[in-house]
């Protein structure tokens, strides 16, 4: 089940919590953070230690169950595939091992552009660790993610053998 694979002593060697958490100490402002793609809370369990309000944004349900009953209790849980509609403004955005599967990315992009004032992709790389996670077909080569997010202030990070980790600051 890929809820296990979430969850695996695995996961937390391929993709440790400790470089995202390292940024986001350094955040002026961490009352909201969104965490898109949340599956079963891996990132979202971490990020609700350093904000007040977490939204983790996922449409799997068998993934939804599994967060819920973790029982954090400032995290929202919002079932849907879409960007959502929201009136005020995030201090944070995460897509980890998640904008490769979302179909409408340039919305997503457009939605943090408004809405955030920070955000992190990590999500694996296009031509490393073939032999784990999506095949080279579903992955986002780190060119096109740069360019989706285009007038941001970005960095980004090689800290991971299998996955690229970019950190954005919305320039207003």
């Amino acid at each position: 089940m890929l809820s296990d694979i979430l969850e695996s002593d695995w996961r937390r060697k391929v993709l440790p919590v400790k470089p995202l958490l390292e940024k986001i100490e350094k955040l002026e402002s961490r009352n909201v953070a969104f965490d898109i793609g949340a599956g079963t809370g891996y990132f979202t369990v971490h990020l609700a230690k350093f904000f007040r309000k977490v939204y983790a944004v996922e449409k799997d349900i068998e993934a939804v169950k599994k967060l819920a009953n973790k029982g954090l209790r400032n995290v929202g849980i919002i079932v849907s595939d879409k960007p959502p509609e929201i009136d005020f403004e995030v201090d944070f955005v995460l897509f980890a091992d998640s904008l490769h599967e979302i179909e409408n990315r340039e919305e997503y992009a457009d939605w943090v552009k408004k809405h955030a004032k920070s955000f992190a992709v990590i999500d694996w790389k296009k031509e490393s660790c073939l032999d784990i996670g999506p095949p080279s077909d579903r992955r986002l080569d780190i060119d096109y993610v740069l360019k989706l997010f285009k007038g941001f202030n970005i960095e980004v990070l090689n800290v991971y053998k299998c996955h690229y980790f970019i950190f954005g600051y919305v320039l207003r």
